[in-house]
């Protein structure tokens, strides 16, 4: 029975080399330079994914273009206009998104955003889901060519993945690792 007390649980000899590597705690020093990491980091490749998503909804307004200077009825064009403009606004609400997430603290010493940022993306979100209800209600023929049904889903479609990619990139916080840091001082 003692046989069995003094056994180690298993573990895996990688786990084993990167416990040996970083130590038991950190000072407070030390901490404050792997937060400081952490957001470079995380600000970075917060960077590079609003580029990244950047391109989809500029894109996606490109294939818009032919429908506006080619549609036959007014109403062709209007929804290519409205979907261009939401595209556009998309990309914009997109690019104008902080790289963190907006804490108590920063909240109160920023001033609020404007309500063009404040309310386009409800407006934007509400004019995507018409523009592409309004895919359900067209008969091709008479808007120029047989994708363009399938082409007034597109504006919901980039909305949904950039409104939930700039909410990803916002829901990684950084800051609040400043409220796990414990007092240890150095030698």
């Amino acid at each position: 029975m003692s046989a069995a007390k003094s056994r180690k649980p298993f573990a895996y000899a990688d786990r084993e080399e990167v416990d040996e590597e970083l130590p038991e705690y950190l000072d407070e020093e030390e901490q404050d330079k792997l937060i400081a990491q952490l957001k470079v980091q995380n600000e970075a490749r917060n960077t590079i994914f609003k580029w990244i998503f950047l391109t989809l909804p500029l894109i996606s307004a490109v294939a818009f273009l032919p429908s506006l200077l080619s549609a036959s009825s007014i109403r062709a064009r209007l929804i290519s206009l409205l979907s261009i403009s939401s595209m556009l606004y998309t990309a914009y609400n997109l690019f104008s998104l902080p790289n963190a997430k907006p804490t108590r603290k920063r909240m109160y010493t920023h001033k609020p955003p404007g309500p063009l940022l404040q309310y386009g993306p409800y407006l934007n979100g509400v004019s995507s889901l018409l523009i592409g209800l309004s895919a359900f209600i067209i008969d091709d023929r008479k808007m120029g060519h047989d994708g363009f049904r399938l082409l007034c889903l597109l504006p919901i479609v980039v909305f949904t993945i950039t409104t939930s990619a700039g909410y990803t990139m916002r829901s990684v916080d950084i800051e609040s690792l400043e409220k796990l840091k414990y007092p240890y001082k150095g030698a």
